[in-house]
């Protein structure tokens, strides 16, 4: 039996685990095994915290559980998939900002501004993880569409095209959007990294 949902394209996998759930789940362990890794990837480069990841990692399955009867494949699955997950990461982010403002000390300073990497570390003395902080610092820093956008194409792993039907836009619209939040994403990480 496992062997035959190891061998199940996408669209039938999902389409079995629609129609068997909540009763049965060995369709919904193998939508799992296949997009647990996925999910995990882009709660860690949003949260920025392991554990935080795989906490929400959690909610995310239990989400998609519960919502996956309901799924009418007017998307493809990833996309409405990463839509969860942003949801989710975002929720998770809010409270964490709600926290920060909550225990900010008497300066002025908040936990969340001793976390930053310094803006004068010159570029070279990064390593990987540095790098990371940086990227992440950089999309902390733009607006919040700007950064939705190259979530959704990088973290994601989103076409255009798909990331145009996620947010209910037109392609050109889209393909704007995107080179402009990569500019100034570009202007941003010089200026925060370099």
């Amino acid at each position: 039996m496992e062997e035959i949902l190891h061998n199940l394209d996408e669209e039938s996998l999902i389409t079995r685990c629609r129609t068997e759930l909540p009763y049965v789940m060995d369709a919904f362990s193998e939508v799992v095994r296949r997009y647990e890794r996925y999910v995990f990837n882009l709660c860690r480069r949003y949260l920025g915290a392991e554990d935080e990841a795989e906490d929400v990692t959690q909610d995310v399955f239990m989400r998609v559980f519960h919502a996956l009867p309901q799924f009418e494949g007017r998307s493809q699955f990833k996309t409405w998939l990463y839509r969860i997950v942003m949801n989710q990461c975002h929720n998770v982010a809010d409270k964490r900002k709600h926290f920060v403002r909550d225990t900010d000390d008497e300066e002025g300073g908040s936990l969340f501004d001793s976390l930053l990497v310094d803006e004068h570390t010159p570029a070279d003395n990064y390593d990987a993880s540095e790098e990371e902080d940086c990227v992440q610092k950089t999309l902390g820093k733009m607006r919040p569409g700007e950064s939705e956008i190259l979530n959704l194409r990088f973290m994601g792993e989103l076409s255009l095209e798909d990331i145009a039907n996620t947010l209910d836009a037109k392609l050109s619209a889209t393909k704007m959007r995107f080179y402009r939040a990569m500019e100034q994403f570009k202007k941003l990480y010089e200026k925060l990294c370099m």
